[in-house]
């Protein structure tokens, strides 16, 4: 990663401006810093993090008193698993600046990063009131409504926030909020029927045009309202626009997946995990729901952690930013780092949950990374999360992740990639010892609750709590793309819901019983 990394203008290299003077003797050190910013915002849009964040290191060096790049590497550090020091990054960007704007959003999403989510509105409300043209405001006011479950008022702020981006939006910031805004209202009806027509009307819009983030934004949301509405033929219409345009930016590489796949498989035999047995240590607070996305984590996830003496922990992506590193080491690095790595993890959990006896983390992703955190946490649980698969894989391609899923953007990819994972899974299946991994389909959850929940809680070793059947009233935020359908009572209306695109399945096909 490192050796592609750009570097911005030292303060001792030439001006490109001439006359033999030093590129901070010409521009100043707010010059230079201000470079090493925009670098910065480059490379993290390239994926280059931890390039990202070595440019915004030294921007927040030369000038200390910016919140700016410290408010960027928060958000960078968060996204790749350091969620410590992510709130220590939000922390000094309101210390070094809290009379700025900035400054007091990084004070609310510190708060709201540490569940403390009554304090984190009263600071979003203060600073709306006190700057009501801050877009970043109203939206972080209004996802935090909605990550709480108080939806009307997150699609009251949405529409409240559309009067005021669209005068001031050469970002096309008016498609992501109606993005949120639909997913927001849960189930379109009629009387939303001008939300679909308002959409619409800015396809032609110059400034959408000019943004591909705003187009695919625009067209998962018309897909969603459309699909709300019964319309499927003009809902895929859209679906399948909106991942044209992410494909063109994304391509998924199959030889590079499926070469990950069997490099796991070969690695992680039995004789490996005996082998290796002394590098683990007995914690029995993990608890990882694993499998694909919209397989039902988040239902699994929230019936669980609605036991008292369970924390959630949401989507963690620790492993998913240490796992390969870890299996990458020689096999002496690996030892060496397996106590420092596992001591991570734990603290993470145990900022969670400080006196929960388990704590869950419900990545989907961790299906790949379940022999390193087995090598590491043997007494670790899984919960595999299974779903029919056109299910399962038809969710996925008409939801707007927050991460861009390469292999989401194109039903033959969606299949090919559903394939890899249950290689996967079979192999853990096949090498882990018993009592380790438990398998859940969403279909039961969702017709037999009582029962699933009881395996569950049994499964992880504690007693039997009835709020475990009602997960819609657990407190905590969801972070998910299924803020909406966790806050519901459990309901059987997903499953198979791929019916009424039947026509439309192309390479899915391939996952029909018999087929696949």
């Amino acid at each position: 990663m490192t050796g592609g990394t750009k570097r911005a203008r030292g303060e001792s290299d030439p001006c490109p401006c001439g006359g033999g003077r030093t590129f901070a003797s010409c521009h100043g050190a707010a010059g230079v810093a201000r470079t090493h910013y925009g670098l910065g915002l480059a490379l993290a849009k390239t994926g280059d993090f931890e390039g990202a964040l070595e440019a915004h290191r030294q921007a927040i060096e030369l000038a200390p008193e910016k919140p700016e790049a410290r408010a960027r590497a928060a958000e960078i550090l968060l996204r790749v698993g350091l969620r410590d020091q992510a709130l220590l990054g939000y922390h000094q960007a309101f210390a070094v600046a809290p009379d700025t704007t900035l400054g007091v959003l990084c004070e609310a999403r510190a708060l709201s990063l540490e569940n403390r989510l009554v304090e984190a509105e009263q600071v979003l409300r203060r600073l709306v009131a006190r700057d009501p043209a801050s877009i970043e405001a109203h939206l972080d006011l209004a996802h935090l409504l909605g990550e709480s479950g108080r939806f009307d008022e997150a699609a009251a702020t949405y529409r409240g926030l559309l009067a005021l981006a669209q005068p001031n939006n050469p970002a096309a910031w008016e498609a992501t909020v109606y993005q949120r805004l639909v997913f927001a209202l849960g189930r379109l009806d009629d009387a939303e029927r001008p939300v679909l027509t308002q959409i619409l009307s800015l396809f032609g819009a110059p400034r959408i045009a000019a943004s591909e983030s705003a187009r695919i934004s625009l067209h998962f949301a018309a897909g969603k309202a459309l699909d709300d509405l019964g319309d499927c033929a003009a809902a895929i219409a859209h679906f399948d626009a909106a991942h044209e345009i992410a494909r063109q930016g994304s391509p998924f590489d199959r030889g590079r997946c499926e070469a990950g796949v069997d490099g796991l498989i070969a690695l992680f035999t039995r004789e490996f995990l005996s082998d290796h047995a002394a590098l683990g240590a007995d914690d029995e607070a993990p608890v990882l729901v694993v499998g694909m996305p919209r397989s039902g984590t988040t239902l699994v996830e929230r019936m669980l952690s609605s036991h008292p003496r369970v924390a959630g922990g949401g989507e963690l992506p620790f492993w998913s930013v240490h796992g390969g590193p870890w299996i990458d080491a020689k096999a002496d690095e690996r030892a060496e780092r397996a106590g420092r790595l596992r001591a991570d993890y734990l603290r993470l959990l145990r900022s969670i949950g400080p006196g929960a006896v388990r704590v869950t983390d419900k990545l989907p992703f961790n299906f790949l990374w379940m022999g390193v955190i087995h090598v590491l946490l043997p007494r670790a649980r899984f919960v595999h999360c299974r779903r029919n698969p056109i299910d399962t894989c038809w969710s996925s391609y008409c939801t707007p992740f927050v991460h861009d899923w390469a292999y989401a953007h194109d039903r033959s990819d969606l299949a090919f990639y559903y394939r890899q994972y249950l290689r996967v899974m079979r192999h853990w299946r096949a090498v882990l010892p018993p009592g380790r991994l438990l398998e859940v389909d969403y279909e039961d959850a969702t017709a037999t609750p009582e029962i699933v929940a009881r395996r569950l809680v049994a499964f992880c070793g504690l007693e039997w709590d009835p709020d475990c059947l009602h997960p819609e009233r657990n407190p905590d935020p969801v972070r998910t793309a299924s803020m909406w359908q966790a806050r519901q009572p459990i309901y059987r209306g997903s499953v198979e819901r791929w019916r009424r695109y039947e026509p439309w399945l192309g390479e899915l096909r391939q996952l029909l019983p018999g087929d696949a």
